[in-house]
């Protein structure tokens, strides 16, 4: 693990995956409940209206989106497909891109053949041991 400065509040901290630390992720997290409890209740509120009343910046609530932990239920247009500029609910490519994504990357990377399997070996009821003699 290395030593870094949070991209939020510039402490120093070890990272390990994420590049904040763990009292920025504590606040993201508390953040994030606030926003899905929001959302519980007022499940058609737009980006500005979820931002008014809880205090997360359109920044946040787009970062969630693309990251997948929200999902918009009507297409506002305002997310898009970066490949090909569909509108969509999350993440950051249409099903139809991710789909045509992943299979040049399996032709790229094509799957190792299974090994053949080994031949059975004798069962243990059938093996013989011999010892050694004593002199």
């Amino acid at each position: 693990m290395e030593l870094t400065n949070c991209v939020r509040c510039k402490r120093l901290f070890q990272k390990f995956k994420e590049p904040i630390c763990e009292e920025c992720k504590k606040a993201d997290d508390k953040l994030f409940d606030s926003v899905k409890e929001f959302l519980d209740n007022n499940p058609s509120s737009t980006i500005m209206q979820i931002g008014e009343a809880t205090g997360a910046s359109h920044k946040r609530i787009m970062q969630w989106l693309r990251e997948g932990r929200l999902e918009l239920v009507e297409g506002d247009g305002e997310l898009t497909c970066r490949h090909c500029g569909t509108s969509i609910a999350s993440g950051v490519l249409c099903d139809e891109c991710h789909m045509e994504v992943s299979r040049q990357v399996g032709d790229l990377f094509p799957a190792k053949p299974k090994p053949e399997p080994a031949p059975e070996k004798a069962s243990r009821k059938s093996a013989v041991m011999h010892t050694r003699n004593k002199r």
